[in-house]
């Protein structure tokens, strides 16, 4: 029998952070994972919400030159339309345009030709985020639509809200003093760690979607092919990392390469003009310096 696992241990759970496991957790074909998605959206959003339906996770194109949409969660929630992802790197620090043009793409989509406005969908973007997106939002929780300068909205119809996991793990691990959408945060964070155990059952205790989410988590973690697609996650997030890294250090190396020689070039102008003063010779004054000739004759018009 074969014995090799991904699992390293018995009772580790998966973990939620990463991209393949979250879709799981709240797409699974059971109820629990029915009422963790509902119970996720109502403390989101920050309304109750109920009639959750999946759709297909990729938008089609109107031609063969448009991006293409392939979303974790799509689903229509009591008339709106909403996506959610989890999202753990900030690729070229443009992850904002990246989900506007996301909740523009299911605007586009999921208004028909020929619909009335007063019919079109409220749309949402929702992620969760596995890095800092705005430095100077003192909240974990963060809603954005389109709005004038004095605040006042054009329609509300676009709507992107982000979760940001690094300020939710700054805060203390007190529930009384965690709102619901905290609460998820520390359970994304926490759920694989056996540590937080105790911590994660408290939160159960007092998030009835978190407890269907724990649930889930448990079920979907005796899978062995579940911890082979995470485990391919973390791979591949490795390796991006890797690559980020490698291109900043070369970009560094670069740099102060080309610095150098900015500097050493400077240094071989002063020379040469304090040369061209003293009236040496302008072969002896290349011959010293290194620069070309045409370059003396440059400085010395």
């Amino acid at each position: 029998m074969n014995t090799n696992t991904y699992r390293p241990s018995p009772t580790a759970l998966l973990n939620p952070c990463a991209d393949p496991i979250f879709k799981i957790l709240f797409t699974d074909e059971s109820e629990e994972a029915h009422q963790a998605l509902t119970g996720f959206l109502t403390d989101i959003i920050g309304k109750k919400v109920s009639d959750v339906v999946l759709q297909p996770n990729e938008l089609s194109g109107e031609s063969i030159t448009d991006k293409q949409s392939e979303f974790d969660i799509n689903c229509k929630v009591e008339g709106k339309i909403v996506n959610v992802e989890m999202q753990g790197l900030n690729q070229d620090n443009h992850f904002g345009k990246r989900a506007e043009y996301h909740v523009a793409k299911l605007y586009n989509h999921y208004v028909a030709k020929g619909m009335k406005w007063i019919d079109a969908p409220q749309v949402y973007q929702i992620s969760v985020l596995n890095f800092v997106f705005d430095e100077d939002e003192p909240e974990s929780l963060s809603h954005y639509f389109m709005k004038n300068a004095s605040g006042r909205p054009v329609a509300r119809m676009l709507n992107i809200i982000f979760l940001e996991l690094p300020k939710v793990a700054a805060l203390p691990d007190d529930i009384s003093l965690l709102t619901p959408a905290q609460m998820w945060g520390k359970f994304f964070l926490y759920a694989p760690n056996e540590e937080k155990k105790d911590f994660v059952q408290r939160l159960a205790e007092n998030n009835r979607g978190i407890k269907m989410a724990v649930t889930v988590l448990k079920n979907i973690s005796q899978d062995e092919i579940n911890w082979y697609h995470e485990t391919r996650y973390w791979m591949r997030i490795s390796d991006e990392k890797t690559m980020i890294f490698c291109a900043e250090e070369r970009g560094h190396e670069a740099g102060l390469k080309q610095g150098i020689q900015q500097g050493a070039q400077q240094k071989a102008i002063e020379t040469a003009l304090k040369m061209l003063k003293k009236h040496y010779p302008i072969n002896d004054i290349a011959e010293l310096t290194g620069l070309p000739y045409e370059k003396i004759q440059e400085l010395k018009a």
